[in-house]
């Protein structure tokens, strides 16, 4: 890998994983995203079919905020026990729908199924329902998981359009 990408990549990654302080403007809008690196539970199924904890890295944001960044492995896992059908193939790429349990805290398909990510934070209720709807975005080198209709939502969108937009001339690049 060339020297130059390197140093861009370090640099990103060195940003990313310091707290970042919020800056508002008078709409509201956010500027910077706190990160906040946890371990939490995901549980899942073994080749045997037997449940099996493991202990994830994750990154959750500050208290009111909806997005947890998790890996890609955690991700495969979701995705493949994902009841995603063929009717939503144009997104099916690139995203996955879930749904957020507020009295247990995790994220998953429903109440009683596996696998299972747990969230060791309180995640805000946009509604007075139990569960939020959510999305897990397919791009990037971490994965993100963010509750529909919300700020964290709209921001997660708009990254993966621009993730999408930018792919060929980040390809470019990485030969340089």
């Amino acid at each position: 890998m060339d020297l130059s990408l390197q140093l861009v990549r370090s640099h990103m990654f060195r940003r990313a994983s310091r707290p970042l302080t919020s800056f508002h403007i008078t709409g509201g809008a956010r500027f910077a995203r706190h990160f906040h690196r946890v371990t939490t539970d995901f549980i899942t199924h073994d080749v045997k079919g037997h449940l099996i904890t493991n202990k994830v890295p994750v990154i959750i944001g500050n208290p009111g905020e909806t997005y947890v960044l998790i890996d890609q492995g955690v991700s495969s896992a979701l995705r493949a026990a994902s009841p995603c059908t063929a009717a939503s193939a144009a997104s099916a790429e690139d995203r996955c729908k879930l749904t957020y349990f507020h009295d247990s805290q995790h994220f998953g398909f429903k109440s009683s199924s596996y696998p299972r990510l747990y969230v060791p934070s309180q995640i805000p209720h946009p509604t007075k329902s139990n569960t939020s709807p959510a999305t897990l975005y397919l791009s990037g080198k971490m994965y993100e998981i963010v509750l529909d209709g919300t700020d964290d939502a709209n921001f997660a969108e708009k990254a993966s359009v621009t993730g999408r937009s930018l792919a060929s001339v980040l390809h470019q690049l990485k030969d340089m």
